[in-house]
């Protein structure tokens, strides 16, 4: 490895270990504290680590340390686009870019097993994100000849897709409404679903209400 290689290694890790830090987690809690330990560990021996690629272990732990902290899924996915942003080719620093790379598409997976989705359109937000987050790291290992890699990146791909796809077949789907008037949220509730009980949930899907008595005339609602 050139001097060359291993400053822009070492630039990138501790870029990730920065994205990590601020993908979410909750920083005053136990766990941020340990991620902001195993990451300020890993930032100061990153010179020895990316020499004698031995980063991978510690990295891991620092990832798996994030989603114990509270990182979300778009932070994650943050994590890894700071990762897929190092562009030079050269294989030293892609080692550390690419490993980062997997590391966060892991967690993603892991963070949306844990996630518990209210309509079939949010989940279908999250398989899009999916799919484009997973491509460049597969298109990456294929081009590579990196068999290994590349099959360990599309069988966890198309787990997450199954895992996706069947719990949104039961969610029901988000639908707009308009009315020519605004009116109270219960009043809403009942003239959409013939049932006050559920005024909660019309707020929680229009977040973007003043005040519950001047509903908006136009937004949208569970189709079921």
């Amino acid at each position: 490895m050139t001097f060359a290689q291993r400053r822009v290694a070492v630039a990138a890790l501790k870029a990730v270990l920065e994205a990590l830090l601020a993908s979410g987690v909750d920083a005053a809690s136990q766990e941020g504290a340990t991620l902001r330990e195993l990451c300020g560990a890993l930032a100061a021996d990153a010179v020895g680590q990316v020499q004698g690629g031995t980063f991978g272990t510690p990295l891991r732990t620092c990832f798996a340390a994030a989603t114990a902290a509270g990182a979300t899924f778009v932070g994650m996915d943050q994590v890894r686009q700071v990762a897929q942003g190092v562009t030079m080719p050269d294989l030293p620093v892609q080692r550390v870019a690419q490993i980062a790379v997997r590391l966060a598409l892991s967690e993603m997976v892991n963070i949306l097993a844990g996630t518990t989705f209210a309509s079939r359109q949010d989940i279908d937000a999250a398989l899009a994100r999916v799919n484009l987050a997973f491509a460049p790291a597969e298109d990456f290992a294929a081009g590579r000849f990196n068999n290994t890699a590349w099959r360990a990146l599309t069988a966890m791909h198309a787990a997450c897709v199954r895992d996706l796809t069947a719990r949104a077949r039961p969610l029901p789907r988000i639908v707009s409404y308009s009315f020519g008037t605004r009116m109270p949220l219960l009043t809403l509730a009942n003239r959409l679903f013939g049932d006050a009980g559920r005024a909660e949930q019309l707020l929680a899907e229009n977040r973007d209400v003043v005040h519950p008595l001047f509903m908006p005339d136009s937004g949208n609602a569970f189709s079921g």
